[in-house]
């Protein structure tokens, strides 16, 4: 049924349900879906899955009619693809409707003024013509065809998939991909899917079904296998125990099916062939993706090979003394002793809680090294929230996030092109947020004979990525360690940070007060009212940059992420008409939001906050979002890049690592429960600098006290550091041996 849309009735930005009304001049509809005339044809009502919501375009909807007791007869759309009508305004309607990136609506009337009716086909076969209207070059020109291209392949992929509930966005990424054979791919080989990030075992699992795939295809159980491998990681392990990993295989592959598809024999074999095309590693009982398995043992090489390096040591108490002096500085023992400890080992790390002095003695450390080295000095973090805080603490402005410093373009890449880093004195901070692809990379960039020095809290929470770096190298033994637990900041907001050594040390008899409130609700919801409630109270002091909701859950209930975002939103940055607005995918975003950063890029780090200060449309009319981060940075985003941007009235305590607060409001329920532990709670107690207000339910924190679930991801790095290093000091004695048989 061909139809052009009319207007939007519902849309369900999580799901993309859509309920909208579209014309039609089908003389097939039946009478009692005629909802009223309109020209020479009528308006019906659709349903269905992220129906098309552009106008001045024709669409064919394939589905079928259903009778909705409420809301009468409606046509629920299965499949909708785009037609153009070989008119002028269908011509010029598409082609400026921003399905064609590079084209506006002035170009688009420039494009029809000089080709006419032929415009499709000029586009289609000999594009090159495009190059005689005014603003076109060659740049231009490649833009126009590949997205002109993509859209046409983009139409129907997306017609073939629509049963399926693949998204807009989906399908773009397998076009990337596969190109024009995508709809083969997916018949044939559905499961290379799997392949495309995003994509997940479980939705293609569903899509291969529909073409009857065979369930006990090794591609199908490798496909599974992998996704488990990716869910352990995603779950902080390195690896998975063989029996383990067997058992969840089962359980994945023979879900839902009337009868076992797959047995215990079969994965063993894809497991055998995954070993020999070494896609995995098997180690003994355990099952490693080969690339993590090479980060842990290479990070335990080269982190060796630093600890036996010859660097300068040095006796420092002269300086120490003196820098005491200049700074006007008073150390402790144990902060005197980190300093000492520095200098005379090429690696050494200080670990403690906020408000021991970690800052202080890093001061110190960096003045004794400009007076007895002069050499260049690296501060990093791996946050840019961290990273200006270490510079502003420090009065060093050379400090960076360890991604741009290590020439990292995003998260997951690794640098094949690199060069190592020049410092002689490397310093990064927030050591406990690296995981072990960031830890890999950080050894792999230094050159030898470099002084390094890790700091960090080890009872905040382990890295949102795989491994446990900072817990292994401290648990390792090799690697001298000064350990700070006297708290030095001031005494009006001490309740604080005494509460979190308390909870730090399992005690539950935590001390209240203004700094520290603990405000008991039960359940989900009545907590979110409070917690609204509190908001809009701190709001009349302090800005919205200085008031920040935590809490541990994204998606689950009323005090999750992304509930409290949408409600804490319309106290600060109500809804107004005069305030324009971008839909990205199923989110919503208003200009004046509060948001967050959540990849690495160029000019804005992961978990930078900042404001929309405005959405316009460029030149061609493509819509773009101009964003205010800190230090006044203003950033142009594309509505792809809003993709990396997320509301921030509430963040996750994940993503709170590495920043500070000075009003901290934290929701915390027994509905938590699979986040009811102490390095949770801890990491995000120590977030606040001024005041943390708790709202919830006191048996809830208190199990969280009780429950420590440090040291329980699967990894060994610890255990390779120190095989490690009695190899390579092994092999040194074994050395000096010969050479002392050869001076004999």
């Amino acid at each position: 049924m061909k139809c052009r849309f009319q207007s939007k009735i519902f849309l369900n930005e999580t799901n993309g349900y859509t309920i909208a009304a579209y014309w039609t001049a089908d003389p097939s509809i039946p009478n009692e879906a005629r909802k009223k005339p309109a020209g020479n044809g009528f308006i019906i009502t659709a349903v269905g899955k992220n129906l098309p919501l552009i106008k001045n375009l024709t669409y064919e909807l394939t589905g079928y009619w259903v009778n909705n007791p409420k809301y009468g007869t409606q046509f629920e759309v299965e499949a909708h693809m785009e037609i153009v009508k070989r008119t002028k305004e269908g011509i010029i309607g598409y082609l400026s409707s921003g399905a064609i990136r590079g084209i506006g609506e002035k170009t688009a009337q420039a494009i029809f003024d000089r080709f006419g009716l032929d415009t499709l086909e000029i586009m289609e076969q000999h594009p090159e013509e495009l190059l005689a209207i005014r603003g076109i070059n060659e740049k231009k020109l490649d833009e126009i065809k590949s997205a002109y291209s993509e859209n046409q392949s983009f139409r129907e992929l997306m017609t073939f998939l629509a049963p399926y509930k693949i998204i807009s966005s989906q399908v773009k990424k397998i076009l990337l991909e596969f190109g024009s054979m995508a709809p083969e791919i997916i018949r044939q080989r559905p499961y290379k899917l799997c392949e495309i990030k995003g994509f997940g075992f479980l939705t293609v699992d569903k899509i291969a079904k529909k073409f009857n795939a065979n369930l006990n295809d090794p591609i199908r159980i490798a496909g599974g296998i992998s996704y488990l491998m990716k869910k352990a990681a995603s779950e902080g392990d390195l690896y998975l125990y063989q029996k383990s990993l067997i058992s969840k295989a089962l359980e994945l592959l023979n879900a839902e099916l009337p009868q076992q598809a797959v047995n215990e024999r079969q994965i063993q074999r894809v497991l055998y062939q995954l070993a020999l095309q070494r896609d995995l590693i098997v180690e003994g009982n355990r099952i490693y993706e080969y690339g993590f398995y090479e980060m842990e043992r290479e990070t335990a090489k080269m982190l060796v090979a630093h600890l036996l390096d010859k660097v300068p040591l040095y006796n420092v108490e002269k300086e120490l003394a003196e820098a005491q002096q200049v700074l006007n500085i008073r150390l402790s023992e144990a902060q005197a002793k980190a300093v000492r400890m520095t200098f005379a080992h090429p690696v050494s790390i200080i670990t403690g809680g906020p408000g021991t002095g970690k800052t202080t003695v890093l001061k110190v450390i960096l003045y004794i090294q400009k007076q007895l080295c002069d050499d260049q000095v690296q501060l990093m973090a791996p946050t840019g929230r961290a990273a200006r805080r270490m510079a502003e603490s420090t009065g060093e402005d050379n400090a960076s996030t360890m991604h741009s410093a290590l020439g990292l373009a995003g998260d997951d890449e690794l640098n094949e092109n690199f060069e190592y880093l020049d410092a002689n004195f490397l310093c990064v901070d927030e050591f406990s947020m690296v995981d072990m692809r960031l830890a890999y990379e950080f050894f792999r960039h230094i050159k030898r004979n470099v002084r390094i020095l890790c700091i960090g809290d080890a009872d905040q929470l382990p890295s949102v990525g795989p491994g446990e770096v900072f817990r292994q190298l401290i648990d390792c033994g090799l690697i001298p360690v000064t350990v700070l637990d006297l708290v030095y900041r001031q005494a009006e907001h001490i309740r604080i940070y005494e509460n979190a050594q308390r909870i730090k040390g399992n005690t539950g008899a935590l001390h209240t007060g203004d700094d520290f409130q603990i405000l008991e609700c039960s359940g989900a919801e009545e907590t979110a009212a409070l917690v609204q409630k509190v908001f809009r109270q701190e709001l009349q002091d302090k800005s919205i940059d200085d008031v920040q909701v935590l809490t541990p859950y994204r998606k689950r209930g009323a005090a999750s992420v992304n509930e409290l975002n949408q409600v804490l939103r319309e106290i600060v940055n109500p809804q107004d008409s005069r305030k324009r607005t971008m839909s990205v995918g199923k989110r919503k975003f208003r200009e004046g939001d509060k948001i967050i950063q959540t990849k690495n890029r160029d000019l804005v780090s992961n978990g930078d906050m900042g404001i929309i200060r405005q959405f316009f449309l460029d030149e061609e009319g493509r819509k773009k979002a101009k964003l205010l981060f800190s230090d006044d940075r203003e950033i142009i985003y594309s509505a792809e890049d809003m993709d990396e941007i997320e509301l921030a009235y509430a963040t996750t305590v994940h993503k709170s690592q590495g920043s500070e607060y000075p009003v901290v409001i934290l929701p915390w329920i027994k509905g938590f429960y699979t986040m009811l532990n102490r390095p949770i709670l801890y990491t995000a107690v120590t977030r606040a600098k001024e005041k943390l207000i708790i709202v919830g339910e006191q048996a809830a924190l208190y199990q969280a006290i009780r429950t420590d679930n440090r040291g329980m991801r699967n990894t060994i790095l610890a255990k390779r550091i120190v095989a490690e290093f009695h190899t390579a000091t092994e092999n040194v004695q074994e050395t000096d041996c010969e050479q002392l048989k050869l001076a004999i």
